[in-house]
């Protein structure tokens, strides 16, 4: 899959080995997470073979707000299935980096998913995982529950506007949450990207992003029981910085025709 963006991104995925996960609230998709909250009659009841599945559908319908305030937590980073693509060089930058898909899935609570573009990719798609025989191995309610919640959260981290189709985006994402909801239970929020800032050229403000990349393996454990949700924040961001990094799957890295056009016509002109 590529990666397409410009030569200052380029040097930092290259020379730092990561690779920045943007905010999904200050993408250029406005829709995003947003499918299925305004999405309400996608489904009808008599659609669904799984009880737990209908059931959380319900819940979601219920509460209205699903996915309302998800975009202050979720982060991603995008990529395409296309490699030379003339709208996406004009769009995001000169280079276009190759990754091997498969060696960079690694990361824990870091996921990689296809885009889906409609309403109909997305109920296709949900009804047939709420099929998948692996249900019936879930043994009791609650993990069915969570199973079938789990299904929306992943149908609406699919979701991609049509109007993007062309691009045939892989995304990276992932959840960092900038508040706690449950104070007493730290342990939840040890494996969150830690979360940094940046300076946004649209908006003119920092906005949040969360770094990935992959480390060398390590034994260590500097879990700390009782911090603070301020001390583990800080602490999460003092050991990312210090951390031993992999090579990243890099397989290739294309040089975009608009740049080289630009090249070319400045030499013919200091030629003339």
């Amino acid at each position: 899959m590529y990666h397409y963006t410009s030569a200052d991104g380029m040097s930092g995925i290259i020379d730092r080995h990561e690779i920045w996960m943007s905010n999904t609230a200050f993408m250029n998709d406005t829709t995003e997470l947003k499918m299925l909250q305004n999405a309400k009659t996608i489904f009808n009841d008599n659609d669904f073979a799984n009880e737990a599945v209908r059931h959380e559908w319900h819940e979601m319908l219920e509460r209205q707000q699903f996915n309302a305030n998800r975009q202050t937590d979720y982060y991603m980073a995008s990529f395409s299935r296309k490699t030379d693509s003339l709208e996406q060089w004009r769009a995001y930058g000169n280079f276009c980096i190759g990754f091997d898909a498969k060696k960079l899935a690694v990361k824990k609570r870091v996921f990689l998913y296809s885009c889906l573009y409609t309403e109909n990719d997305i109920r296709r798609w949900l009804l047939k995982k709420e099929k998948m025989h692996k249900w019936k191995e879930l043994e009791d309610d609650e993990e069915k529950r969570i199973g079938a919640y789990s299904l929306f959260d992943v149908a609406s981290m699919k979701h991609k506007n049509e109007h993007f189709r062309n691009e045939r985006e892989v995304r990276l994402i992932t959840v960092s949450n900038h508040n706690w909801l449950y104070n007493n239970s730290p342990e939840m929020y040890e494996d969150d990207l830690p979360i940094h800032f940046r300076r946004h050229s649209v908006y003119g403000f920092p906005v949040p992003y969360v770094k990935f990349f992959i480390e060398h393996e390590s034994n260590e454990n500097t879990r700390r029981m009782k911090e603070t949700e301020k001390e583990m924040k800080e602490r999460k961001r003092k050991e990312e910085g210090i951390k031993l990094r992999e090579l990243l799957p890099i397989t290739e890295v294309i040089v975009g025709p608009i740049l080289l056009a630009k090249f070319f016509y400045r030499s013919e002109a200091t030629r003339t």
